[in-house]
C-alpha cells in the first residue's frame, strides 16, 4: 500500500496529465507546421521557377537564314560575288562543277586510282579540346577507309570516322587532273608565296560523320566542291555576338552543337543567327573569312576543299586575324607581307577557271612535276612523313614522261 501511495503521489493529477499531453502534441504539430510551411513555399517557388524557365526557354534559333545562291551563268555573276558575298556572306554557287571530271568520282574509282594514299581520320566529340571537336583517330589507307566506312545505307551510326584534309598533290596527284579551281578563288596569294599550303584536299565522310562548330586556320575563307552525297551546313556571321561567350580559343571553335543547341543550358544561343543549307552534289560552297561553321554528312560524301587568301581579304587578315593571340606569331602574319603587298589583284571580270596546274603557275602537269618533285624531295629529308609520298609522286611524274 505504501508503494502504491508513493507511485500515486508522484503522478500528476489527471487534468494536468491531459494538459501536458495536449501541449506535447501541439508542440510537435507546431514544429511540423513551422517546418512544412517554408518547405512547401520553397518547393512551390522552385516549381514555379522551373515552369517559368521552361515556358520561357527557347526551342529554336529566333532567326535562321537560307544561304543565298549564285549561278555562274547569270550575267555579272562574278561582280555580284565580290560585291555581295566576298568577305561578308556564305553563298552556294551553282553551275561551276558541271564540266569537272571529278564529278564522276566514286569509292571504286578512288580506291583504284589511289592505292597508296593515306587519309587522316577523326571522330566527333563535343567535349574534346581539339579543333572542330574532332579527336585524332590516326591515319588509314584511303581504300580501307572507304571499304569500312561507306555503304552502310541509312541505318544510324555512332562513332563514324571523318576523313579530312588528304593532300591530293602528295597522296594521289593523278586526281589533280580531274579538278579545277573556280574562277572566284584563283587570285590566291597562298599558292604563289606560301608553299606550305597543300590545298585543295580530299574530304570524305560517311553518313552521320560531322565536324563541330569552328573557324578555319588563320580564319581563312574556304570553298568546297561536293561530288557525291549531301552535307548539311550551319554557318554564322564572323561577328555574331551571341557566339562569343561560347568561343574556345584553344581549338578555334565553339562549345555547343550548332544543329541541336542546348537552349536550356544556354538560352542566349537563341539570339545567334545561323545560315542553313543542305549542300548537294554538283554545288560549290563559299564561306567567308572567320565565319564559324559546322557540317553534318547526311549521306556518304566525297568532296574537295581549299582555304585561300586573296588581296581583297588582306585588310581583314592583318587587322583582325593577326591581332589575335592565337595567330599573331604565325609566319603568315608577318613573313610574307612584302610579297603580298607587291601582288596586284586582277579585275573581277578577268578571273577565269583554271586547272590545278595553271593555278599553281605552270602550263601543265609535266611542268608542275619538274618543279614540285625536287621540292618534295628536299622537304622529305626534313619531314619523315613526306618520304612515304615520294614513290607515289615519282610514279605519277615518270608516267607523264613515258
Amino acid at each position: 500500500m505504501a508503494k502504491k501511495a508513493q507511485v500515486a503521489a508522484t503522478r500528476p493529477p489527471p487534468n494536468l496529465q491531459t494538459r501536458l499531453k495536449k501541449q506535447s502534441v501541439w508542440s510537435f504539430g507546431g514544429i511540423a507546421k513551422a517546418i512544412a510551411l517554408p518547405f512547401g513555399v520553397a518547393v512551390a517557388s522552385a516549381l514555379a521557377w522551373f515552369v517559368l524557365r521552361w515556358w520561357k526557354m527557347p526551342t529554336m534559333y529566333h532567326h535562321v537564314h537560307r544561304v543565298q545562291r549564285l549561278n555562274t551563268s547569270d550575267p555579272g555573276a562574278m561582280e555580284r560575288f565580290f560585291q555581295s558575298f566576298h568577305g561578308r556572306l556564305p553563298v552556294v554557287i551553282e553551275g561551276a562543277l558541271s564540266s569537272w571530271p571529278a564529278m564522276r568520282w566514286t569509292t571504286a574509282s578512288l580506291t583504284e586510282r589511289c592505292p597508296a594514299a593515306q587519309l587522316p581520320v577523326y571522330t566527333y566529340d563535343l567535349g574534346a579540346t581539339d579543333w572542330a571537336a574532332l579527336r585524332d583517330a590516326g591515319e588509314m589507307s584511303l581504300s580501307q577507309y572507304l571499304a569500312e566506312e561507306f555503304g552502310h545505307g541509312t541505318a544510324p551510326r555512332n562513332g563514324a570516322r571523318y576523313g579530312l584534309e588528304m593532300s591530293l598533290r602528295n597522296e594521289c596527284p593523278v586526281l589533280l587532273e580531274d579538278v579545277r579551281i573556280p574562277a572566284f578563288f584563283t587570285d590566291d596569294l597562298l599558292v604563289r608565296y606560301y608553299k606550305k599550303a597543300a590545298w585543295p584536299t580530299l574530304i570524305v565522310g560517311p553518313r552521320g560523320s560531322r565536324s563541330g562548330l569552328h573557324r578555319d586556320t588563320h580564319d581563312l575563307p574556304f570553298w568546297m566542291a561536293l561530288f557525291n552525297g549531301r552535307k548539311h551546313w550551319r554557318i554564322f556571321a564572323p561577328n555574331d555576338q551571341a557566339l562569343e561567350a561560347h568561343y574556345r580559343p584553344e581549338r578555334n571553335g565553339f562549345a555547343f552543337d550548332p544543329f541541336q543547341p542546348d537552349f536550356w543550358e544556354h538560352p542566349d544561343l537563341a539570339f545567334a543567327t545561323p545560315y542553313d543549307h543542305v549542300l548537294e552534289a554538283g554545288q560549290l560552297l563559299y564561306i567567308p573569312n572567320g565565319a564559324p561553321h559546322g557540317a553534318y554528312n547526311l549521306d556518304d560524301t566525297i568532296a574537295i576543299s581549299g582555304n585561300y587568301l586573296d588581296t581583297r581579304s588582306l585588310g581583314r587578315h592583318y587587322n583582325t586575324t593577326c591581332s589575335q593571340s592565337l595567330w599573331q606569331n604565325s609566319k603568315l602574319c608577318w613573313a610574307y607581307e612584302h610579297d603580298f603587298a607587291q601582288h596586284k589583284p586582277p579585275q573581277a571580270h578577268n578571273l577565269k577557271e583554271l586547272s590545278f596546274f595553271q593555278f599553281s603557275g605552270f602550263a601543265g602537269s609535266a611542268e608542275w612535276c619538274q618543279a614540285f618533285l625536287p621540292d618534295l624531295r628536299e622537304r622529305a629529308e626534313k619531314r619523315a612523313e613526306l618520304r612515304r609520298c615520294l614513290p607515289t609522286v615519282e610514279g605519277y611524274c615518270s608516267m607523264l614522261g613515258e
